[in-house]
């Protein structure tokens, strides 16, 4: 898409557009003649409408911290957003009022942070537009029955079950784990701790069998796990979308995994249910090192050893879940090597809600569906758009929305104006590139023009999905 031909604009545009159009009335009266053609021509250059999505907004925003579940047996909160911090961050961003017309501003993406990995201190804040869901912001407890949640906290990841009281932690001996501390323990834990990211430390979990030989090679090629995979029950409210791959998911629209005990589909899908903004997942089986693989090149402390570049394996069984629908293309995880092991995958299988109508934030009534689409007409009352990468996270756009509005407000109270350019809609849509998520795109209306508009399906390789339009429950007439 071309988007050289569209002009910025400024809080004084729409007087730039009069004061054109004023021009021209006194050419038409003191010269009474006028070539109307050319008139009309150039009138029609002025209020050219624009294209509403910005390509170059959604490939030039920044990854997420997280793309998908860490390798590594390490820390890792869900996903999160702390709408105070965001909001802070759209108000400093939006530093002029917008007006409704066909020459809108288009926006950069704006610095700050925004879902995994931005929130400081203990549990952020929510966003206002997930429903309610489980009090915590992390999974639920690894004493849950049939599966081990991510740690819970940052000092040092906790492992999903008792140590053994003597572990292999090297080719060289053996270290009880249930001796008095060799060391002092880590802030936050406690003695006997074992913390997965020290050398040659025993990793949690692996539930599944032990495959032999320990190879990459009869690892991916082993029966069991093709035939789970490929005999797997699709879920309830479910759609199978890709099964059996040698690749997991990886996206921007990452929320946060689990280990199972067993390639449990429809388990999965209960924590996809009871996850905000989930609406798909993905389930695989993973060959993982014993221990945390170390080269003799670390200098971390630990009572473990440091000469383990590639232990014996174990079998996890994930579960990872999105925040937008996973597609074969997003499956191009196919491992990594750590040290000398190879993590590897197989038996991955791929699940998308079959409906999923996000809830409407606070002052908004029931949002409708575009099917068709995106809204990307409405010339005279569109805004401004916005994209944020990360899950599809519709609470994104009303934060965005109340920034503009408190701006608009602001910007006419200080002119002593009576009354101020209003949003009253909001049409939000997660953007894909070839099947792959890249984020919630949201646009900005001063009307509530409905879901007729929306017929803009995507160009350039990128595609529409999950579009609906929110509108405010009480139309803001925009008096002061």
């Amino acid at each position: 898409m071309n988007t050289s031909h569209i002009h910025p604009i400024s809080s004084r545009s729409p007087s730039f557009v009069h004061s054109l159009v004023r021009y021209f009335q006194l050419e038409l009266l003191f010269t009474m003649k006028a070539n109307f053609a050319m008139a009309a021509a150039f009138a029609g250059a002025v209020v050219a409408v624009p294209q509403q999505f910005d390509a170059a907004q959604v490939a030039n925003a920044p990854a997420p911290a997280m793309t998908g579940p860490p390798l590594a047996a390490v820390s890792a909160a869900p996903y999160s957003v702390d709408s105070a911090a965001v909001a802070a961050s759209l108000s400093t961003a939006i530093n002029q009022p917008a007006t409704a017309g066909a020459n809108q501003k288009r926006w950069g993406w704006p610095g700050g942070c925004y879902g995994y990995g931005c929130h400081t201190g203990s549990n952020p804040t929510g966003s206002s537009s997930k429903p309610p869901g489980p009090s915590s912001s992390h999974p639920a407890s690894s004493s849950a029955p049939g599966y081990s949640s991510p740690p819970t906290y940052s000092s040092g990841p906790v492992t999903s079950a008792p140590p053994s009281s003597t572990i292999p932690a090297s080719s060289t001996g053996t270290v009880s784990s249930t001796s008095a501390c060799p060391t002092t323990p880590e802030a936050g834990t406690y003695c006997g701790f074992i913390n997965p990211e020290d050398p040659c430390s025993p990793q949690p979990d692996g539930y599944g069998p032990k495959v032999s030989p320990d190879t990459p090679d009869a690892f991916e090629s082993y029966y069991q796990f093709h035939a789970q995979a490929l005999g797997a029950v699709t879920p309830y409210g479910y759609e199978s979308v890709f099964k059996d791959l040698n690749g997991s998911v990886t996206q921007n629209s990452y929320l946060t995994f689990y280990t199972l005990h067993s390639y449990n589909v429809s388990q999965c899908a209960s924590l996809c249910d009871n996850t905000d903004l989930c609406t798909a997942f993905n389930i695989y089986v993973e060959r993982d090192p014993s221990v945390n693989p170390s080269n003799n090149d670390s200098t971390a402390p630990t009572v473990w050893g440091y000469d383990c570049p590639n232990p014996p394996s174990i079998t996890n069984y994930k579960c990872s879940l999105w925040g937008s629908d996973v597609s074969a293309a997003s499956a191009t995880n196919y491992g990594e090597y750590r040290e000398q092991f190879h993590v590897v995958i197989a038996g991955s299988n791929g699940y998308n809600k079959g409906t999923y109508t996000p809830p409407p934030p606070p002052n908004y009534g029931k949002p409708t569906s575009c099917p068709n689409g995106a809204v990307n007409e409405g010339s005279n009352e569109w805004m401004g758009s916005r994209f944020f990468p990360g899950p599809y996270d519709i609470g994104m756009c009303a934060l965005y929305a109340e920034a503009q509005r408190q701006e608009n407000r602001a910007y006419a109270k200080s002119k002593n104006h009576k009354s101020y350019t209003p949003v009253n809609m909001f049409n939000s849509y997660c953007v894909y590139q070839g099947g792959v998520a890249k984020g919630t795109y949201c646009a900005l209306f001063s009307k509530d023009l409905g879901p007729e508009k929306a017929t803009y399906s995507g160009e350039g390789g990128y595609t529409i999905g999950q579009s609906y339009v929110y509108a405010l429950s009480n139309q803001d007439s925009g008096l002061m």
